[in-house]
Formats: structure tokens, sequence, C-alpha cells
């Protein structure tokens, strides 16, 4: 079983690639838009709103200010929103 001093080391982890993985999908648009495509602005709020929230979940890590299975559910919820996320805009983004 994990001790309770790796478990917000790895959290952090995860939080970071998906932070970086975010990103792909901001290259994307901007991308399109330097070729004069149109972008939607789904393209844009979806990442940035993945990071925003990213940030606030590093944040209340870093201060533990909430419950640890708290935290954990509102980490999952946003795991699985941002894995849908970026899924969908990976693969819909023309």
């Amino acid at each position: 079983m994990l001790n309770q001093a790796a478990m917000p080391r790895i959290l952090a982890i995860i939080l970071l690639l998906v932070s970086v993985l975010t990103f792909a999908p901001i290259v994307i648009g901007a991308i399109h838009l330097a070729r004069g495509e149109h972008i939607h602005t789904i393209s844009w709020l979806a990442p940035l709103l993945i990071l925003g929230t990213a940030a606030v979940l590093t944040w209340i890590l870093n201060r533990k200010q909430v419950s640890f299975r708290l935290y954990l559910a509102a980490y999952a919820l946003w795991l699985l929103t941002s894995g849908y996320f970026l899924v969908r805009l990976l693969v819909f983004t023309p």
C-alpha cells in the first residue's frame, strides 16, 4: 500500500501529465488559427478550463484544506472530464 507521503506526489505527477496533454488542443487550435481557419469556442474553452481546474486542485493539495477523500473525489471527476474533453477535442478537431 502507498504511504501518506507518496500519494500527493503521485497525484501531482498525474496532474502535471494531464496538464501537459491539455496543451495539444491549444497548439492545434493555434495552428488552425494561423492558417486562417475558423475555430470553435470549445476548442479554447475546454483546455483552459481543464488547466484552471488543475491549478485549483494543485493549490488545494498544497494547502490540505479539505479531507483527502473529498480531494480524491474531485480529482477523479476532474480526470474523467479532462479525458473526455481531450479525446473529443483531439479526435474530432478538423
